[in-house]
């Protein structure tokens, strides 16, 4: 026994894996090539029958015997030809072997006639038989089993028909040692070739199963990676950006205002008594009311807005291309929605507003914080003034 693995242990003696699911999935991944070879083998078999026909004429002439031997190539060929063109479009009909074999026996059965019709040619037909009995193993195409009972069949239908015809027992001894080289020569050449091709498959099948575990890694991997980034980039609890990324952002839009002179707006949002709905209905309801106000902003807002959490109860707005009045129309549609979408928390409906401070990027701003500083204390002058409404800086 020959192995790669357990699952594509090999029989030397049947040339088969030793697992029938591989067997069957082997042939069912060879038996298209496997058709195409036996659809030719089986025209070139129905050719030579019938091309051998002409040297019974040349014998017999336009005689009884002439006829039935010619009738029987002639239906030996009509059976080959009609199971290639089956073969041709059934490949499955190739894949466990059963037809051929039904087709050799019933070649080898027609064959026989020729003993009793032309006996004199015994000598040629037992050679004929000696090609034959190697064809069944290396010409066309099958499993060595099925190939060795067809055989069998063969050498024992020999030498019973050369019995009907008066051989002597040690002549059909001697002949049966005789066919029986061919058919160990023929046994073994097929069984190498049989092992070899499930060899190359089983070497073919584990380079996929390595490659489908590569693939695997590496989505594995690209979503590892994707998943840092994200980490990195987000807050883990209501998936806006954090402050590196928001901040990395600002200085691209920043950048882009100081070229092409465009607007950019920043906007501070920070809940009115958030504390409260931590300390009457706990943190769980908090971060039910921070999960809510996120989705609510970010789609609200336009898609190329930058919306970041800046800690706690407090968020960033970006609105590139906005300048103030423009930015404070935005917000003050955001916070009226805010006002009317009350927030469930189990059996309890818990109303939340924000106070808004909204002022725009000038050119002395250097970094985001200046900005920031300057929305804070906006935003400290709406809370003063009562919260729950848009101040501008």
């Amino acid at each position: 026994m020959t192995k790669h693995t357990d699952h594509f242990a090999l029989s030397v003696w049947r040339g088969e894996f030793l697992s029938k699911h591989t067997e069957s999935d082997y042939r069912e991944h060879v038996k298209e090539v496997t058709a195409r070879h036996l659809v030719v083998a089986l025209r070139v078999w129905a050719f030579l029958l019938v091309a051998f026909g002409w040297l019974d004429f040349m014998a017999l002439g336009h005689s009884d015997g002439f006829y039935h031997l010619m009738g029987s190539r002639l239906l030996s060929a009509f059976f080959l030809l009609s199971f290639s063109v089956m073969v041709k479009y059934r490949s499955d009909l190739a894949k466990d072997g059963v037809g051929v074999s039904i087709l050799e026996v019933l070649g080898f059965l027609l064959f026989f006639i020729i003993y009793f019709v032309r006996p004199d040619i015994v000598s040629w037909n037992i050679g004929v038989t000696v090609i034959i009995l190697i064809s069944l193993y290396i010409f066309i195409p099958n499993r060595v089993v099925h190939s060795n009972i067809v055989a069998f069949f063969g050498i024992f239908g020999t030498l019973y028909c050369l019995f009907l015809l008066g051989a002597e027992p040690p002549t059909l001894v001697a002949l049966f040692f005789i066919l029986c080289f061919p058919t160990i020569v023929g046994y073994f050449a097929a069984t190498r070739l049989n092992l070899a091709s499930r060899q190359q498959y089983a070497l073919f099948m584990e380079t996929v199963q390595v490659n489908q575990s590569l693939q695997a890694e590496i989505k594995r991997r690209e979503a590892l990676e994707v998943e840092l980034k994200l980490q990195a980039t987000t807050d883990p609890l209501t998936g806006l950006l954090n402050r590196r990324q928001y901040e990395n952002l600002f200085s691209r839009e920043q950048e882009r205002v100081k070229r092409h002179g465009s607007k950019l707006s920043l906007c501070v949002a920070d809940l009115d008594h958030f504390k409260r709905v931590n300390d009457e209905h706990g943190h769980d309801a908090g971060d039910q009311v921070l999960k809510h106000i996120s989705d609510l902003f970010v789609d609200t807002l336009r898609h190329t807005d930058i919306v970041g959490r800046f800690g706690g109860e407090e968020f960033i707005l970006l609105l590139p291309d906005t300048d103030l009045d423009n930015a404070l129309t935005v917000i003050s549609r955001l916070r009226e929605k805010l006002q009317a979408s009350p927030v469930n928390v189990g059996d309890k409906v818990l109303q939340v507003t924000a106070t808004f401070a909204v002022t725009e990027v000038v050119a002395e701003d250097a970094t985001i914080e200046d900005v920031i500083r300057r929305a804070d204390k906006a935003l400290y002058q709406g809370k003063e003034a009562g919260r729950n409404q848009v101040v501008a800086s």
